[in-house]
């Protein structure tokens, strides 16, 4: 045991991916986790003690709940890993999106990716916004893909001809996550079923009603809208739907999309960002709202399907952790 890494886990916000994660690196050292929940949380006496404590520093985002510890490392030169899986790292203009957006937020960035002794891709996608947009030298990112606790098909319910996509909607995830886009297809196929699973929040994360009751508003009533669940009714919904439908305007990985492949979901993505890289030949890409209704009505009249074989082991937790476990011996 006393071979084992000492790992301090900075997060700001628990995730499902982060969860994830939280195994992944227990399984490789000894783990203590700070979860900075609000502003007031970057005060916090005990990250001296376990920065004192650790050997290796595992941060998701380079963001503000980074800086006390980045500042800290100055003395203590600890070994800092920084993930920088998304909106870190994101310039994405037409829809206002990205850390990299703004001057002074960008500047933080940069700076916070300077100080990582080793940054971490979760795609090639978001491995190119690393390098111009962070301005981090090439030799120090690891590409190492999200991993999902299922990487082989499994599912036994008989799919229903319905369409699913998940993710949280507020005012900044209506356009990135192309909710707009899923909306609009429903309107134009009225017969079948779209269902969006997701929690509704503001920009925050904190629970709100306000983007979620304009939805509705704009909604045709083929869409249910059910909200957050459960791990086990999400997955029921992914083994019966026949199609997962992705049209976001930036994504640096899309577990959602994994997900969906595991449970046997047909799925169609945008052309944009780490998407195709994701899906690859296994399931649809697509440039337009038109292009998109035509492949789900070939895939729902069943005059197209995807029979290929679907190899996910890129995306397994073990895969994942050997990744891990190289990147913290080298």
């Amino acid at each position: 045991m006393n071979n084992k890494k000492k790992i301090l886990y900075i997060i700001s916000g628990e995730t499902g991916y982060k969860k994830t994660d939280e195994i992944i690196l227990r399984s490789l050292g000894n783990l203590r986790k700070l979860n900075y929940k609000s502003n007031w949380n970057y005060i916090n006496p005990q990250l001296l003690f376990n920065l004192i404590w650790c050997n290796t520093i595992v941060i998701w985002f380079a963001s503000f709940h980074a800086v006390p510890v980045i500042l800290l490392n100055y003395i203590l030169n600890k070994r800092v890993i920084i993930i920088a899986g998304g909106f870190d790292v994101a310039n994405v203009p037409n829809i206002n999106y990205g850390a990299m957006r703004g001057k002074s937020r960008a500047k933080l960035g940069k700076w916070l990716l300077s100080r990582a002794h080793s940054v971490v891709a979760v795609s090639k996608s978001n491995r190119q916004e690393i390098i111009d947009n962070g301005k981090v030298p090439p030799k120090k990112i690891s590409l190492i893909y999200n991993a999902i606790p299922e990487s082989i098909i499994t599912h036994t319910l008989k799919k229903k001809n319905q369409v699913l996509t998940i993710g949280e909607i507020n005012e900044e995830t209506y356009l990135r996550k192309g909710l707009d886009r899923f909306i609009k297809i429903a309107k134009i196929m009225p017969t079948t079923q779209f269902i969006h699973i997701g929690k509704w929040t503001d920009k925050k994360g904190h629970r709100c009603s306000k983007t979620i009751d304009y939805v509705k508003s704009i909604s045709p009533s083929n869409i249910k809208y059910i909200g957050f669940v459960k791990k086990d009714t999400l997955q029921k919904y992914f083994s019966e739907s026949k199609v997962y439908l992705q049209l976001s305007r930036h994504e640096a990985f899309g577990v959602s999309v994994v997900e969906a492949m595991s449970k046997g979901c047909i799925t169609i993505v945008s052309k944009e960002y780490a998407l195709p890289e994701i899906v690859k030949n296994y399931g649809y890409t697509v440039s337009s709202i038109t292009e998109a209704v035509e492949k789900l009505i070939n895939i729902l009249s069943e005059r197209e399907s995807n029979k290929k074989k679907i190899f996910l082991d890129k995306f397994s937790i073990t895969k994942r952790t050997k990744s891990f476990e190289k990147l913290f011996n080298t």
